[in-house]
């Protein structure tokens, strides 16, 4: 069977395939993308889990006993703990974090009179 006759007798089928084979690769570049979107933060002295989740847990919409899970899950954070200096990711998404920055302005944000 030559090319020719391959594409007269099956061009519908090959057309849906490589349809099928293109929206696929774009999905999943989609989805890959979009998985990255938590945020992390840096751990200060004295911080905990627990005082984490006292800051970021109404920014994840769930429950600090949630968030404490997620978090430990997530870092494999066996024991619990975190010292000063690690970084760690939250459920909080980036977006979340940057509107609530707001009331922070720029030097060059104050009126001059």
């Amino acid at each position: 069977m030559t090319l020719k006759l391959i594409w007269d007798k099956f061009y519908i089928s090959i057309i849906f395939v490589i349809t099928c084979l293109v929206l696929g690769i774009i999905l999943m570049c989609t989805v890959i993308g979009s998985g990255s979107e938590y945020s992390e933060v840096d751990v200060n002295e004295g911080d905990s889990i627990w005082a984490l989740a006292d800051q970021y847990a109404a920014k994840s919409d769930m429950a600090k006993a949630d968030f404490v899970s997620w978090v430990e899950k997530e870092n494999n954070l066996t024991d619990g703990h975190v010292k000063a200096g690690d970084s760690v990711v939250i459920p909080v998404h980036e977006t979340k974090l940057q509107r609530s920055d707001s009331t922070i302005q720029l030097a060059n944000q104050y009126k001059r009179f």
